[in-house]
């Protein structure tokens, strides 16, 4: 792979504490120009536009530090925040394809230090290029997240391939002592193919969007005290606060897991959706403990890890435990019929309450499941 120009430091540098608060910056008079002109004629006019105050717009040449040129062809995203509008764009550089993303300025050394450490991984997505002027990054194109792919029309054999590719590419970040802190299907992408008998199939499955991931010293307990993930894939831990770790991930990759297998979303509901944050909370809280607390010994580890009976959030499962009854009882998932039965230890096995239980990325590739028919 052809390396940045950008000089990356020797140890990875530290994330900025307040992020998206650094102020639009001047771009550089070289760094772009109008998909009508030819390199030589640079768009002063354009040059002098303040970054993020508005999308670029199509048709817009910029130039890379391995001096490429990607004309933008679509904002693919736009969101308002600390002032600016933050961007995902598609754009081509001789007819091929590639994704270009807005990077916080404070974080953007930060997240390509913390790439190259996987950039070798086939199962994780990961900046093949930079634009430093504007602090952007650029991606391999991938055609759709796994939450947009028709899990219903795929084979066992596919659905288990794309889970099998993905986990590989978390066991690569977790063998690099980093936490991806953000796994959920739209974080999981895929290209589709025509196989020979015509059926669609589905290739290239990478973990993406590593701009909120963290690398820890190999003895460091965790972070702490922050509320990691989307609320419809979020471990427990998460939602308590409390440190979290590599197993973090692996309860949200085994929650994607269900939904790749069976296509449901087992902590999603309507009126969560609907519901105020708080209210929110307590239905997806009270779906985890239906259906993955099973055992009182996983649960006490889960206690004991929060610190014990004195930490609020344990006190609120507690509260949400006694809203089960034998007229409406918990569902545990390792019960689910429906379920094969590999399937379901896999899943159990990745799903402890108490993070400490949890198998690792590595351990879960080498279960029976995988080797099933």
């Amino acid at each position: 792979m052809t390396s940045f120009c950008l000089c990356i430091p020797r140890f990875p540098l530290s994330r900025s504490v307040s992020r998206l608060q650094n102020s639009p910056q001047q771009a550089s008079h070289n760094s772009y120009r109008s998909s009508s002109t030819s390199p030589a004629s640079i768009s002063t006019s354009t040059s002098t536009t303040r970054i993020g105050q508005q999308p670029l717009p199509i048709g817009l040449q910029l130039k890379s530090c391995l001096d490429k040129w990607y004309i933008i062809d679509q904002v693919l995203s736009e969101r308002r925040a600390a002032g600016r509008t933050w961007c995902v764009y598609s754009a081509t550089h001789e007819g091929k394809q590639f994704i270009l993303k807005d990077i916080i300025p404070g974080d953007f050394d930060y997240i390509i230090s913390l790439q190259k450490h996987v950039e070798h991984s086939s199962h994780v997505r990961t900046a093949v290029d930079s634009i430093p002027e504007r602090h952007i990054l650029v991606f391999p194109y991938l055609e759709k997240g796994l939450l947009h792919v028709d899990i219903s029309a795929l084979s066992s054999v596919a659905k288990k391939a794309i889970i099998r590719d993905a986990l590989t590419g978390l066991a690569d970040l977790h063998d690099k002592h980093i936490i991806h802190t953000d796994i959920k299907p739209t974080n999981i992408m895929v290209n589709s193919f025509h196989q020979d008998n015509g059926d669609l199939g589905w290739c290239n499955v990478q973990i993406t969007d590593l701009e909120s991931a963290v690398i820890l010293p190999p003895k460091a307990k965790g972070l702490t005290d922050r509320l990691s993930g989307n609320h419809f894939w979020r471990s427990p831990e998460a939602w308590a606060r409390g440190i979290q770790n590599t197993p973090l991930d692996i309860y949200s990759f085994a929650i994607v897991a269900i939904f790749a297998w069976t296509g449901r979303m087992v902590f999603y509901s309507d009126e969560a959706n609907r519901a105020s944050p708080e209210e929110q909370a307590h239905l997806i809280l009270r779906r985890h403990l239906s259906f993955f607390a099973s055992e009182m010994e996983d649960f006490e580890g889960f206690i004991a890890y929060h610190g014990g009976d004195g930490n609020p959030f344990v006190g609120r499962l507690k509260d949400l435990l006694y809203t089960f009854s034998e007229e409406e009882p918990r569902l545990p998932f390792g019960r689910w019929q429906q379920v094969d039965p590999g399937f379901r230890d896999l899943i159990c096995k990745m799903t402890c309450m108490d993070p400490l239980r949890r198998i690792a990325a590595r351990q879960a590739l080498e279960h029976p499941w995988f080797v099933e028919d």
